[in-house]
């Protein structure tokens, strides 16, 4: 779910020797490339998979994918929000994809969305229908369906890094 701490997770994962292919990043590149503004982003996504199914994301992301899967071997993909994303890039690179479900309460995602302040955070959907529109995406089903699972609902940054590690 957003603000869950996925990008945290990915960053520490960076740290130990992974590269990091951020959905919203591509998204983000992807919008500004057509001089969309990042406030329209859920606009925009829903869009892409309203004219091209659930998969649309993965796809707008599988050429950067691809791209980092010449050089690099261990990637973390950040930002899969439903199953048919994991089956897109399972289905086009022939890799199998092991799903990390990030989870942290409601109270403190609203509470890190205050810290953040993203332009989509601030100017997007409110809070509530944010969730419903990416548990109505499939995040539910990817996070129930996940290889793992890291709770991340303290605010100790060394708490999450050894979940990761123990992980890893």
């Amino acid at each position: 779910m957003p603000l869950s701490g996925k990008t945290t997770v990915a960053e520490i994962m960076s740290e130990r020797g992974f590269t990091v292919l951020d959905m919203g990043d591509v998204v983000r590149i992807e919008m500004e490339r057509r001089g969309i503004s990042t406030g329209n982003t859920g606009e925009f996504v829903n869009s892409l998979r309203d004219k091209h199914g659930m998969g649309a994301i993965a796809q707008l992301s599988l050429p950067y994918l691809e791209e980092v899967m010449e050089e690099k071997e261990r990637i973390v993909i950040t930002g899969m929000r439903g199953w048919s994303e994991k089956q897109v890039f399972e289905d086009e690179t022939g890799e199998e994809i092991q799903v990390i479900s990030v989870w942290a309460s409601r109270s403190t995602r609203k509470e890190r969305r205050e810290e953040r302040q993203r332009e989509e955070d601030i100017h997007g959907q409110e809070f509530h229908e944010r969730d419903l529109r990416e548990i109505e995406n499939g995040t539910g089903k990817l996070m129930a369906l996940a290889d793992h699972i890291i709770v991340n609902d303290s605010d100790s940054l060394k708490e999450l890094e050894d979940k990761v590690e123990t992980l890893l």
